[in-house]
């Protein structure tokens, strides 16, 4: 019985990551197909996983800003006669 609880501690990390390459493969079959537990599953991930250029896209938001605040009158209007989308 010990034997048996050795192997299955060895084999463990080995099973753990055929079940996340056969999950993988299931859900990239189910985007192909254009199925909605695909994207809830995406959807969920994003939530949940951290965005490694969150500071990188934040700074960009503010730049943006920025500028559109800079082609702006005291009136709120765009100059150049370009009007806000």
């Amino acid at each position: 019985m010990r034997d048996l609880i050795a192997i299955y501690a060895e084999l463990k990390p080995w099973i753990i990551f055929l079940i996340f390459i056969w999950l993988c493969l299931k859900l990239v079959a189910l985007a192909r197909k254009r199925k909605g537990v695909a994207l809830a599953f995406g959807i969920f991930a994003q939530m949940f996983l951290p965005d490694p250029k969150a500071q990188q896209t934040i700074e960009a938001i503010v730049q943006r800003k920025e500028e559109v605040k800079k082609q702006q009158d005291e009136n709120g209007e765009l100059k150049n006669d370009e009007t806000k989308n």
